[in-house]
């Protein structure tokens, strides 16, 4: 029996949790399509003067309602923090094929389109044997189309944030020259 609205509920957890974790539950609200992000920012400007809307204003600038994990949003979050340039989430890859002209080699969590690279999040789930088979064949096929595919796990993201950064950066410059 739902006890709040999904615009109250997004509103109390993007002003009342830590910045990390109000972002993961908003991303999370947006992307169920649980609350409109235009519904959740008439809420805040309506109750602009209640403790924690600093934060939500924050929450709800970076918030993505295309993220479709937490881990997603958290590795975002890695990045964005460390002052990199916005991303492009859920990024659709398309190549050449000789006899078919243009076609879809899939979907990227996160991306930087115009340097080619891409960013993913590898959950357990990616261990299973189909889907690991259909994430080499992907791989494959954005290598050979010319994209770099940076791979991060939950340990990289919850224990090595630098890490990311150092090799997000890197791949950065190394396609910009």
């Amino acid at each position: 029996m739902p006890v709040t609205t999904g615009v109250r509920t997004a509103f109390d957890l993007g002003r009342q949790l830590p910045r990390a974790v109000a972002l993961v539950a908003v991303d999370a609200l947006l992307h169920r399509r649980v609350v409109k992000l235009s519904a959740l920012s008439s809420h805040l400007e309506a109750h602009g003067r209640w403790p924690g809307t600093a934060q939500l204003r924050e929450v709800l600038a970076l918030a993505e309602p295309l993220s479709e994990s937490p881990m997603e949003t958290r590795l975002r979050l890695v990045l964005h923090d460390a002052g990199l340039p916005p991303l492009a989430a859920q990024h659709d890859v398309y190549g050449t094929h000789a006899q078919r002209g243009r076609v879809f080699l899939g979907r990227v969590d996160l991306a930087y389109p115009r340097w080619r690279v891409a960013i993913e999040y590898e959950g357990d789930h990616h261990r299973e044997r189909t889907h690991f088979q259909r994430d080499v064949a992907r791989l494959n096929a954005l290598r050979e189309a010319g994209w770099l595919v940076l791979r991060f796990t939950v340990d990289d993201v919850l224990r090595h944030p630098a890490r990311i950064v150092r090799l997000v950066t890197g791949a950065i410059h190394e396609r910009r020259n």
